[in-house]
């Protein structure tokens, strides 16, 4: 894979899960979190064994980290040129807009968890630093989301905004169609997104977008937030 493991932060420790071991183990995270605590009914959860994956994973970058105790915290992510993507996210993103991006520089995050006795700032920045990381490491330029109300403040301290307006999941209810431009230098700054530390020590360029700033704005506009000023701090 694209990524090492690193160095611990205070005792943690993040890496790609690329042993069937470190697989399940992120499958049964998921499950603790979204089934057992949040009572989600998801049809792929295996409730035998505790754990929930689904026909993505196959393709997916999972990202695993790792406290004292053993695994506590995952995230997703899956890429646009691979099988099965895109029929699964084809109601959620409007593709028509992204023909001028390589399907191969697309990436859709997901399946965030972290056991509760472990939430705070250090697991969820190893898991956001970690898949930020890995998707530059793949020339990524947009990553997308969708996330429920409570975690938006989260994902736009690290500079994901609105494209869309939300829509209603079956399972979850509400979700915020969020995406990342990963190279938009200009707007992490603004926002003082802790990307843009790792940003600049690869050197990355700032690219501008207008295109997508203008969906961005015109969503802005239906919903009356402007993410810039309400979560800069």
């Amino acid at each position: 894979m694209h990524m090492l493991n690193r160095a611990p932060t205070n005792d943690y420790t993040a890496r790609i899960a690329a042993t069937e071991r470190d697989q399940l183990e992120a499958y049964r995270i998921r499950y603790a979190v979204y089934v057992a605590e949040q009572c989600k009914s998801y049809p792929s959860a295996n409730h035998g064994r505790q754990m929930l994956s689904d026909d993505l994973d196959s393709s997916a970058a999972i990202i695993l980290v790792s406290g004292e105790k053993g695994p506590c915290g995952t995230v997703r992510a899956n890429f646009l040129d691979s099988a099965g993507v895109r029929s699964v996210y084809e109601s959620q993103i409007d593709f028509s807009l992204l023909s001028s991006i390589p399907d191969h520089r697309i990436s859709i995050c997901s399946r965030l968890a972290v056991l509760p006795e472990h939430r705070g700032r250090i697991v969820s920045s190893l898991l956001f630093s970690e898949i930020y990381r890995y998707g530059l490491s793949r020339n990524t330029q947009l990553c997308f989301e969708a996330c429920v109300p409570s975690l938006l403040p989260i994902f736009r301290r690290y500079g994901f905004r609105e494209y869309l307006p939300p829509f209603l999941d079956p399972i979850v209810g509400k979700l915020h169609r969020m995406v990342l431009v990963l190279d938009d230098l200009a707007y992490l700054e603004r926002v003082r997104s802790p990307f843009l530390r790792i940003a600049k020590q690869v050197g990355l360029a700032h690219q501008c977008r207008p295109w997508l700033e203008k969906r961005i704005e015109g969503c802005a506009m239906q919903t009356g937030t402007d993410p810039a000023v309400e979560y800069v701090g």
